[in-house]
């Protein structure tokens, strides 16, 4: 039921993302629970001493079996990266939000890349990086627009063609977790380099939601 309940206020915009993945975190522990004192009451029920309680045990046992593999199978592709909220293409010269720092919602918020993650990053996400389009910077500043926009749950909310800049605002799909996105365009040789930067506006961690996002705009672009 909580982890039911965490998904459905989240949705339906019932409740804060952040509130509502709580919620559905509170799952784990007891179900956890569930699963041992079903185990518990299948011993102290077993053989023909009392039926009733061995099918109200095995229905727990059952039950919780089942919501910690929903659980643990959402949280398992997301094992074993950094605890950071902040991707770039670019460590040494991220890209810089001015339309999404503009946002009521960020009102107050420091949305520098935060020099700590540069580490990090480097060690998670080896393989993340920009990419060079053998166009000029306006028809590059097109093709990203057109792979944001390809992006689930993404909206562009600014291009700027003089620039080379590029703010999206992207809604995850289950949790509707909020993250800003800055994609920045600058002519190199005959081409264009193509670099993007994807930040949370909450939590500690993103589950490798922005560098998933980062390769699905990199690979759009294709």
């Amino acid at each position: 039921m909580l982890a039911a309940a965490g998904v459905y206020l989240a949705t339906h915009e019932l409740a804060d993302p952040f509130i509502a993945f709580r919620i559905f975190g509170l799952a784990l522990p007891i179900g956890g629970l569930g699963l041992v004192l079903g185990w518990i009451g299948l011993l102290r029920a077993r053989g023909d001493r009392n039926p009733r309680a061995k099918r109200v045990s095995l229905a727990a046992s059952i039950l919780s079996v089942l919501t910690l593999s929903g659980i643990v199978g959402l949280g398992l592709p997301s094992a074993g990266f950094p605890i950071i909220n902040d991707i770039t293409t670019d460590l040494d010269d991220p890209p810089k939000f001015v339309k999404c720092a503009q946002l009521e919602a960020n009102r107050g918020r420091d949305m520098a890349y935060p020099p700590s993650f540069a580490e990090q990053q480097r060690e998670g996400y080896r393989n993340l990086r920009g990419r060079t389009l053998p166009v000029g910077p306006e028809q590059a500043v097109d093709r990203a627009r057109a792979a944001l926009e390809s992006l689930p749950g993404t909206e562009v909310v600014d291009v700027d063609f003089a620039t080379g800049r590029l703010e999206a605002i992207s809604v995850s799909r289950v949790f509707r977790f909020v993250d800003d996105v800055v994609v920045r365009v600058r002519a190199e040789g005959s081409g264009s380099r193509i670099d993007m930067r994807s930040k949370s506006r909450v939590g500690k961690g993103d589950l490798g939601a922005n560098a998933a996002r980062i390769e699905g705009f990199m690979l759009a672009l294709r």
